[in-house]
């Protein structure tokens, strides 16, 4: 499977699930990116997570932004960010 649609499926199981907001994403998002892929070691993650926070904006995007890039460059951070917003954007256009 290509790197970008692992990234793509593993934010979107993240947007699905997730519930309470930008803190509630992070333990989420470490159990994929660090325990089940091995995309990041655990101190890439603190690092993600601390430049993740100084930034203005929603957590989780940055995140699956950080994540995606540095696994597969442009089009993983594209297919990160599609993945974990894709399941807001689908419920707000259907309420």
């Amino acid at each position: 499977m290509q790197p970008a649609l692992q990234i793509f499926l593993a934010f979107l199981q993240i947007g699905l699930v997730g519930y309470g907001g930008g803190p509630a994403f992070i333990p989420l998002v470490q159990e994929e990116v660090v325990d089940r892929h091995h995309w990041l070691s655990n101190e890439e993650f603190v690092d993600a997570v601390a430049v993740a926070n100084s930034l203005p904006g929603p957590i989780a995007t940055k995140m699956a932004a950080y994540v995606g890039f540095k696994v597969a460059g442009f089009w993983g951070a594209a297919a990160g960010v599609t993945g974990v917003a894709l399941p807001s954007v689908v419920l707000m256009l259907l309420l």
